[in-house]
């Protein structure tokens, strides 16, 4: 029923759809939201790294991001050359769940590179904060706004719908952050 969707892989199969993103903050707010048809991510690096960064200076913040965390869909050598050029470091994993699929570990020294970054203790704890930092949010959209699925159709109208739930979901967390302050 909706033209602009395409098949996303989910955990329980494909779906016809669109892929939310999100760049955020260590408090979990969200500083970028786009939303793409279909589920592949790696052309999205560095434009997900740029929105977040015009976000943050209409915002009025000075400094630019330090550090890019991202998933391993976002992989894109050239993106990530790009970003670190200008003084951003990225930490992407070159590899999807290598568990599962040991055969399709990618070789090659721009590879190996990357996994040997991502082994450095500084960079393997500031790695495993992405967990705790971009994933709850999603979580927090799905279960407490209820948002897994869109009401409207068309990409422009669910790219409205979704920048729209993450708004929402900005202003809840300062909110509780706000309802935190005032009980200490």
């Amino acid at each position: 029923t909706d033209p602009d969707s395409r098949p996303v892989k989910t955990r329980h199969g494909f779906i016809q759809g669109y892929t939310a993103q999100a760049a955020a903050t260590a408090e979990q707010v969200i500083v970028a939201a786009e939303l793409i048809a279909g589920g592949n991510e790696r052309h999205r690096l560095e434009p997900m790294a740029r929105a977040a960064e015009e976000e943050l200076t209409k915002a009025g913040v000075t400094e630019k991001p330090e550090l890019v965390l991202a998933d391993a869909g976002y992989w894109n050598r050239p993106q990530i050359d790009e970003l670190e050029r200008s003084g951003t470091r990225v930490l992407c994993p070159p590899d999807a769940d290598s568990r599962k699929a040991p055969t399709k570990i990618r070789s090659g020294p721009d590879y190996e590179r990357m996994r040997r970054r991502l082994r450095e203790p500084e960079a393997e704890e500031a790695y495993r904060r992405r967990q705790q930092m971009v994933e709850p949010v999603f979580a927090q959209i799905k279960l407490r706004q209820r948002g897994g699925r869109f009401s409207r159709r068309g990409l422009s109208a669910c790219r409205a719908e979704w920048r729209l739930t993450a708004a929402a979901h900005n202003l809840l967390k300062l909110y509780r952050a706000g309802l935190r302050l005032q009980a200490a």
